[in-house]
């Protein structure tokens, strides 16, 4: 599974938000008022941004429903439009953009910049998202089997075990070590 987009090159997060005033009649002054608002640049990148993913993500197999549980990277080539730009000042803008398009929440999108490049004619982002190999403490796949094999003869399992849950959840937790769980109790024989 893998999903591939081609975005426009997002607002530095330094010129995305603006700070939202008020005017204060005793001090004859103009206040912020805590509140950001998104500027009108942010709001037209991030506009071009959700037009262009929603195309490209119609145009492929992906599985959005997956992206509601599991963890995915989202491997990055930046190309800048001039040097001295900073790559995590854009992911802000990108990842709130893309969010309930290419994924569910961007809290399970582990990003990463593969390389920065610049193209002053056409600045842009390469993105390709691809699932995690761990599943929550375990390493893969393979290691999350053999755990629930182990668990499944365990008196704790029927009865929807917490450590599990947790382990499963990414949870570490003292009753795990060395893939091996210390509150385990063998099933008796009916």
């Amino acid at each position: 599974m893998k999903l591939q987009l081609r975005l426009p090159l997002p607002v530095s997060i330094n010129d995305l938000y603006i700070n939202q005033y008020t005017w204060n009649p005793k001090t004859r002054s103009r206040v912020p008022t805590g509140k950001r608002i998104l500027s009108k640049e942010g709001e037209k990148v991030k506009k071009e941004i959700i037009e262009a993913a929603t195309d490209q993500v119609s145009k492929q197999e992906w599985d959005y429903e997956y992206t509601k549980t599991h963890y995915l990277y989202m491997d990055s080539i930046i190309y800048f439009n001039r040097k001295g730009r900073d790559d995590n000042n854009i992911y802000k803008l990108n990842n709130d953009a893309l969010e309930k398009i290419a994924y569910d929440n961007d809290s399970r999108i582990l990003t990463r910049t593969q390389r920065i490049l610049y193209d002053k004619k056409n600045p842009r982002v390469e993105l390709v998202f691809t699932p995690v190999e761990y599943i929550g403490i375990f390493d893969d796949e393979q290691m999350y089997g053999d755990f629930v094999k182990r668990c499944e003869e365990c008196s704790r399992y029927k009865r929807n075990c917490s450590i599990l849950k947790a382990a499963k959840e990414a949870f570490i937790q003292d009753e795990i070590v060395n893939n091996v769980c210390s509150s385990f109790k063998e099933m008796r024989s009916k």
